[in-house]
């Protein structure tokens, strides 16, 4: 007889992680964003562990695909937002572990949104590394408190090539999360045993993700990541927004 749950959570609820995981896992591997979006306000619902122990994890695996299968795109330069990245990352776990996440997650989605808007008007924001440092900073605050830390370095790489776009985040991510983002959560004991046999769960629906996502790169033309990316990272921001205010 099947069991009624799997780590504390019903199967059904399992079932639903599952499936807003495979889509927000295919998003991000044809556009460079979304499993975030995805599964911030979806999986918090169903229960606090996948946010942001579990999606955390789960990540690695999907943006380690991702760089390994355009590796030839990387822009290195990316690296230099690293250290900032740490910086952002410390400020928001101890923000998770003080109770001060909330009023972050709304600062956070605002600005989020005030960059997406300003980017289409007549702002135009491009990797330099000014602000692929700020970026850095604000993906680590970001991801941590909120798990969508893909929106800042996003933006500012909207106007570069849909690979480069794609193969740099999911680098800059990947060391992002092995170096801080885990250790970070582990430390402040936000990733604990369940979180880990939650994630082990949801891996499959991250491959799949990536599978599909391949394919769906060959219909997609530069303009439309880019318009994507941004509506992706907008409705992430209101989302946010809304589940916080709310």
């Amino acid at each position: 007889m099947l069991a009624a749950s799997y780590a504390g959570v019903e199967l059904w609820m399992m079932a639903v992680a599952l499936a807003i995981v495979f889509v927000g896992s295919a998003t991000q591997a044809s556009i460079g964003v979304g499993l975030g979006l995805m599964a911030a306000p979806t999986l918090s619902l169903l229960d606090d562990a996948f946010i942001p122990g579990a999606i955390v994890m789960v990540n690695l695996p999907l943006t380690l695909g991702i760089a390994w299968r355009e590796r030839d795109h990387i822009d290195w330069g990316i690296l230099r937002a690293v250290p900032t990245r740490l910086v952002g990352t410390i400020a928001g776990a101890w923000l998770v572990a003080t109770g001060g996440r909330q009023a972050t997650s709304i600062v956070v989605a605002a600005a989020v949104l005030f960059a997406v808007i300003a980017t289409l008007t007549r702002l135009r924001v491009s990797p330099t590394p000014r602000n692929q440092l700020v970026a850095g900073a604000a993906s680590g605050l970001s991801g941590t408190v909120a798990g969508i830390g893909g929106p800042p370095m996003a933006i500012t790489y909207q106007h570069s090539g849909p690979s480069v776009l794609r193969a740099s985040l999911a680098t800059f991510n990947s060391i992002s999360i092995v170096a801080f983002s885990i250790p970070s959560l582990t430390i402040a004991g936000v990733i604990g045993a369940r979180e880990v046999r939650l994630a082990v769960a949801l891996v499959a629906a991250v491959f799949a993700g990536l599978w599909i996502g391949k394919h769906m790169i060959a219909r997609l033309a530069p303009e439309r990541v880019r318009y994507g990316v941004l509506s992706v990272c907008a409705a992430s921001a209101i989302v946010l927004l809304v589940s916080e205010l709310t």
